[in-house]
């Protein structure tokens, strides 16, 4: 008989205790969903952007601060992300002059037998590290050779080949480097 008191006696407290333990992570829970909420509250009210958008508006901000406004530096971080955002949005960068530093390299169309001209970085692609970022350039002065590290500055322009339209950089600078930066990125 106390045998059958006692267990009945730790199930009703191991009951109870767990129920109290329960109610305690729901409050937790509810506490943190609420914070949350308010969160996601202040975050709409206050910006619209995202995350993302919120640190490329920084890194951006930051870039062209250095230089007056009028220039924009593609760093190693974010470079990726930079050019993109310079790709998707052209207008906006039209009358910044674009800095960025990378490897020169030329490709040839089998089809028309003309050479394009780009600085790049590599990157991460669709079978590895075998992608790359950066832009066409436009440059009417002496060129390097394939593979030198180069600094490169210029504007955005639009041009078109074939009815699309396509972005590259019109170049007033392109300077070789002795010391070779980050050429992968992943950013």
């Amino acid at each position: 008989m106390k045998m059958i008191l006692c267990s009945i006696f730790i199930i009703m407290l191991l009951i109870t205790g767990c129920s109290g333990e329960k109610k305690a992570e729901d409050k937790k829970i509810e506490t943190v969903q609420q914070n949350e909420e308010q969160n996601n509250v202040d975050n709409s009210s206050n910006n619209s952007n995202t995350l993302a958008e919120q640190v490329m508006d920084n890194a951006l901000k930051d870039s062209s601060d250095n230089s007056g406004g009028d220039e924009i530096m593609l760093r190693d971080k974010l470079f990726i992300a930079q050019c993109n955002d310079i790709y998707l949005n052209p207008d906006e960068y039209m009358d910044k002059t674009i800095r960025w530093e990378g490897i020169y390299t030329e490709s040839t169309n089998p089809e028309t037998n003309e050479t394009y001209k780009f600085v790049i970085r590599l990157g991460p692609g669709c079978c590895g590290n075998d992608g790359t970022a950066g832009f066409e350039i436009l440059y009417d002065g002496e060129l390097p050779k394939q593979n030198d590290w180069v600094e490169a500055v210029g504007k955005i322009e639009m041009i078109e080949e074939d009815g699309n339209e396509f972005v590259a950089v019109r170049l007033s600078e392109l300077t070789v480097l002795d010391v070779r930066g980050q050429e992968f990125v992943s950013n």
